[in-house]
């Protein structure tokens, strides 16, 4: 872009870009700028976006990463309580890997402040999560985006039940780290437009900081807060890297940190430590169906193909001279390279997300963050080019298609809340059962799903993945009892058909089992060859609405002293 295209879009020192080249009175746009501006329009919307994780409110401590993280370390003098923080942000990186010291310090100052209480947590959780949609909201309007299209675009990325789970468990990693990462590419817009360039740019260090503590794949982030940091107050980009370039190399500085940490970690990689793996056409393969369920093209597919036909024949309409004139809107959909800034950086942030986890051979939901940001600034930016052509039929039944996609996405999201909740209440039945249950000293047996390639296709043969257990839910559920006071009890994992798995976060554990716990309404035979005398107390809960249910089993060897739940 050269200086000849200055007029078409230039942007003062609070961020609001102003399109002059449309030869038309543009009140729309007046109405746009003003509302962008507006604290409460963003405090308001985030506090909409959030209560739909209302209901996680009554849910228990989960069996994910909870077990070890939510409760409190006993009272002892501030220096041993630093110490004590530290050896565990040391021993998580000897033992898996990632150093994650920001995170702990979240984890622990929880832990202290809670003091174990699920409710607290969790509105603690709530309100983090109301503080990340701000975060996100006041980004995509800061990249111009209309406010409406970034309310609907941050709400269906908040709600989107493949990664919902930052939100409804209370200490992964992502959600911690969320707002930061996000408020760090604010930082540097605003320190590209702002007089006081030096305070944003020292704010936008420090969040991506901590965001880096948390969790180091938000090093993708960085490539798109440099170039946010260079071209968001200039069309010409080249003069731009004239002016800002330095800067910008300084906010780049915080890549050293987490390159830093990769070298470290593969030349003193050991057996227990995250495997160091190589990018593979298979993982990008994981990653593009990730992305794909990420956005919820599902339930917003239908409304996104609408919305770029709506968009197709509004430009067509235009270059034959048909547009129709509105009082509301302008002639036709704002200029492509209005968002070329949004667009940019979405590109950037797609990229990098999916480099850093190219070279892992496992992929989740939660997996997808930042790299889906991209796509969640794509649809932003699809929606503000539909807000802002002729009114037309087309126009209309685009809009209802993705509100309606968006009420899809919301049920979906409760839907997942209830069955993360009713496998929590499942799983604490039974520990409060063997809690009170188990004698002192006694060897329990967690018979979980292979934890080896092509577990999957077993598990599924056997009746449905999710109604397995897990080996890692064993590891937590070991981790609560031992919490709550009954460390006496040793866990020991097994697979579906009785044979042992070894991980390093539990001791090994020899000899029969006293109790057994399983999803399966039979033992092993493993088992019952050791010891046919078995007796059964089965646990169960509905969810939604009782067409679905969660059931496991306790076996113990001998009768106790209890009777059936």
């Amino acid at each position: 872009m050269g200086a000849r295209d200055e007029r078409c879009s230039k942007v003062d020192g609070g961020g609001i870009t102003r399109s002059e080249d449309l030869h038309i009175r543009q009140p729309f746009l007046l109405k746009l700028v003003q509302s962008r501006a507006s604290w409460q329009w963003i405090v308001v919307g985030a506090l909409l976006i959030s209560l739909l994780y209302l209901p996680s409110l009554t849910t228990p401590f989960d069996f994910i990463d909870d077990g070890n993280l939510v409760y409190p370390a006993p009272a002892m003098p501030l220096d041993q309580r630093l110490h004590l923080v530290w050896q565990k942000i040391v021993a998580n990186y000897q033992d898996l890997g990632p150093f994650r010291p920001t995170l702990w310090l979240h984890w622990e100052t929880a832990a202290e402040l809670f003091v174990g209480n699920s409710i607290l947590w969790r509105s603690a959780r709530l309100v983090w999560c109301g503080i990340a949609c701000s975060a996100f909201l006041w980004f995509m309007l800061e990249l111009g985006i209309h406010p409406v299209a970034s309310l609907l675009a941050v709400s269906a990325a908040m709600w989107n039940p493949f990664r919902n789970e930052i939100w409804t468990s209370l200490t992964l990693s992502e959600g911690v780290a969320m707002p930061y990462a996000l408020l760090s590419l604010v930082c540097a817009i605003r320190a590209a437009r702002s007089k006081k360039s030096g305070l944003w740019d020292l704010a936008g260090v420090i969040c991506m900081i901590v965001a880096l503590g948390c969790k180091n794949t938000f090093m993708a982030a960085i490539p798109a807060q440099v170039f946010l940091r260079i071209a968001a107050n200039d069309n010409d980009w080249r003069q731009a890297w004239r002016k800002h370039g330095g800067r910008a190399c300084v906010l780049a500085l915080t890549l050293l940190l987490p390159l830093a940490h990769l070298a470290w970690f593969k030349l003193n990689w050991h057996p227990g430590q995250y495997q160091p793996g190589v990018p593979t056409l298979g993982q990008l393969a994981r990653i593009i169906s990730g992305l794909k369920g990420a956005i919820s093209l599902d339930f917003f597919g239908i409304g996104l193909f609408l919305t770029i036909i709506t968009l197709a024949l509004s430009q067509r309409s235009n270059a034959q001279g048909f547009a129709p004139k509105s009082s509301n809107s302008v002639y036709g959909s704002l200029p492509w390279r209005s968002y070329a800034l949004a667009l940019t950086a979405a590109g950037l942030l797609l990229v990098a997300g999916v480099g850093v986890y190219l070279p892992m051979d496992a992929f989740c939901g939660r997996y997808t963050i930042p790299a889906v940001w991209g796509l969640d600034i794509v649809i932003g930016v699809l929606l503000s080019q539909l807000f802002s052509c002729p009114r037309s039929a087309w126009r209309r039944v685009a809009i209802v298609a993705l509100v309606c996609g968006l009420v899809a996405v919301g049920v979906a999201n409760i839907g997942k809340q209830q069955k993360f909740a009713a496998r929590a209440r499942l799983l604490w039945q039974a520990l409060e059962w063997i809690e009170r249950e188990a004698p002192t000293g006694a060897r329990i047996d967690w018979v979980g799903r292979h934890d080896m390639p092509g577990a999957h296709d077993k598990t599924a043969r056997l009746g449905g993945r999710d109604q397995v257990l897990d080996p890692e839910e064993g590891i937590h559920f070991a981790w609560h009892l031992g919490a709550r006071g009954r460390s006496d009890l040793k866990l020991g994992l097994l697979d579906e058909d009785g044979h042992p798995l070894q991980r390093a976060e539990l001791d090994r554990t020899s000899g029969p089992p006293d109790l057994v716990v399983s999803s399966r309404p039979v033992l092993p035979p493993l088992l019952t060859r050791l010891d046919p005398a078995w007796r059964r107390y089965p646990f169960s809960v509905q969810y939604w609405f009782g067409q679905r249910s969660f059931q496991c089993f306790v076996w113990t060897r001998t009768p106790t002293a209890g009777g059936s739940p």
